[in-house]
């Protein structure tokens, strides 16, 4: 009796902790600048399975991250860190962390989808400096999990950025129907500096561009429903703001994680 209730404890720690730790050191240059970074592993390491969770280790440092993001690429990245703001056009997004926001953290019966041909899994960090010292290694943690009842991907929706004017306000606006029925577990409004207010799968009334987070849902949408992203900027400054990925740019996005990972498209959009 007692070498069987060895044996069944350690077969129950295997299983609750496949745990697979990809580590980088995002680094943008000097004081003031700021970069994207992206920093590519195997996805053998995660031994052919889909993601049931995706944490991410903070850490004290001169270099703060604005966000971090995890990628499948079907294109192979060269070994040593590589500059990226735009991933090839076969890279699929998986998940993303803002200050403010906390792991993915999948029900027992739902996975993240890793899409077929995926060579390596791509950490892209957007950090800027602020200050001398050293950069510090960071971590983020990834759990394999077989495919479950409820398999998930990552949908993105997006409105057309205007050229906003100085101290003006200016908004965008579009639609997408969808072209089968899902359900939504969780979404990510994203904005920059000027970002005021925005509306979609969720409502931020006061968006702040250093407190942006993700929010845990729980939605039902039947093929044909409509939704919408909807971002509101004021620009306080003198100068015109441009859309474009640094953070003295603008963006209006929203990105969700859905089941079925099938169901994630639009049958047009407006």
């Amino acid at each position: 009796m007692r070498r069987c209730w060895l044996l069944v404890l350690v077969a129950a720690c295997e299983a609750d902790d496949p745990t697979v730790s990809l580590r980088f050191t995002p680094d943008p240059g000097p004081p003031g600048s700021e970069l994207y970074q992206c920093f590519a592993f195997d996805v053998s390491l995660l031994g052919g399975s889909d993601i049931g969770a995706i944490r991410y280790i903070a850490a004290e440092s001169a270099v703060t991250l604005h966000h971090v993001s995890v990628w499948a690429s079907r294109t192979r990245f060269p070994a040593e860190p590589v500059e990226c703001q735009e991933f090839p056009g076969d890279a699929v997004p998986m998940n993303v962390w803002v200050t403010g926001s906390g792991d993915l953290a999948l029900a027992s019966n739902i996975s993240l989808v890793i899409p077929e041909g995926t060579q390596q899994i791509v950490v892209q960090t957007h950090s800027l400096r602020v200050d001398e010292g050293p950069a510090v290694e960071r971590v983020v943690e990834v759990v394999p999990r077989a495919p479950a009842e409820h398999r998930a991907g990552w949908f993105e929706l997006r409105a057309n950025v205007p050229v906003i004017e100085p101290f003006s306000r200016a908004e965008a606006y579009s639609q997408c129907a969808l072209a089968e029925s899902l359900h939504v577990i969780s979404a990510w409004p994203h904005m920059h500096r000027m970002g005021t207010e925005f509306h979609g799968l969720v409502d931020v009334a006061q968006f702040r561009f250093d407190n942006q987070q993700t929010y845990p849902l729980d939605l039902d949408f039947a093929a044909g429903a409509v939704i919408p992203t909807h971002c509101i900027w004021q620009n306080t400054s003198d100068r015109a703001i441009s859309p474009g990925f640094g953070i003295e740019d603008e963006m209006c996005g929203q990105a969700a994680i859905v089941y079925p990972y099938t169901a994630a498209r639009c049958s047009f959009r407006l």
